[in-house]
């Protein structure tokens, strides 16, 4: 899916899920965690659930979200790995909203039944519900299979479209700090004499253009950096390579 010309994993692509499905992905049988802790939080007084992890901090914070059906609320998060999930489905034009920790629902081995909380629940603008597991790719291999095997199956049964696990190794650090750059763009004040000069230098080119050219053009200097992100980030510019840093060399076209 398309973060914002930011192209990471597979949310609710159905021709690729099997390169982020839980079906066959853990092949270790071997148990699932050496305990549940609480986590010590620093963005929130107390956590919502127990967090399973292996250390006994877990760092927390809140993430100013830009989706408008959200009210453009602080979503909580707990761990740096969901953060980094969140900053990609925020930018994201296919995500209408996503909600953190949503409603439990129950789920079974085969054996036991059991309760399971999603990380996440991602609602896309076509009306499809997302079930998320955000976890790192080294715990997941410790998993059972009839764990993600279960929770999917009942997933579908709690109204979601589809369960899907998000790792580490699927969000790539380039596409993290790419969309970290424009998160904090849409917190940040732009001059709107300096966008509608970045506008005027775009209607210049004829397709593609680098950073460094709308810089040269505009005659801004390095004020005109900002305002090309600032740009991207309002979706009125949109990288041509989206795993190729947000640098002078980029090359973006119009939207």
């Amino acid at each position: 899916m398309d973060f914002g010309g930011l192209a990471v994993g597979n949310l609710a692509l159905s021709e690729k899920r099997s390169q982020n499905s839980t079906r066959g992905t853990p092949r270790n049988a071997e148990g699932i965690f050496a305990g549940a802790v609480v986590s010590r939080h620093v963005g929130k007084p107390s956590p919502s659930r127990k967090i399973i992890t292996g250390r006994r901090d877990c760092i927390t914070g809140v993430f100013p979200s830009s989706k408008p059906k959200m009210g453009h609320r602080m979503v909580a998060y707990e761990g740096m790995l969901a953060r980094d999930f969140i900053a990609l489905i925020d930018c994201d034009p296919f995500v209408e909203s996503y909600q953190e920790e949503p409603a439990s629902f129950p789920w079974t081995d085969g054996i036991d039944w059991r309760t399971y909380t999603p990380d996440f629940s991602v609602t896309l603008i076509d009306g499809r519900k997302i079930c998320v597991e955000v976890k790192p790719h080294r715990r997941v291999l410790k998993f059972p299979p009839s764990f993600f095997m279960g929770i999917s199956e009942a997933s579908l049964g709690a109204g979601y479209s589809a369960f899907e696990v998000w790792t580490d190794r699927m969000m790539g650090a380039v596409a993290v700090a790419n969309a970290g750059l424009l998160a904090s763009e849409r917190t940040f004040i732009t001059n709107d004499s300096e966008l509608f000069t970045i506008r005027r230098a775009t209607d210049r080119v004829d397709s593609l253009v680098t950073i460094r050219e709308l810089r040269r053009i505009s005659g801004l200097g390095r004020r005109a950096y900002r305002a090309v992100i600032g740009l991207i980030a309002r979706g009125e510019l949109l990288p041509v390579h989206p795993h190729v840093p947000l640098d002078d060399q980029a090359l973006l076209r119009r939207a």
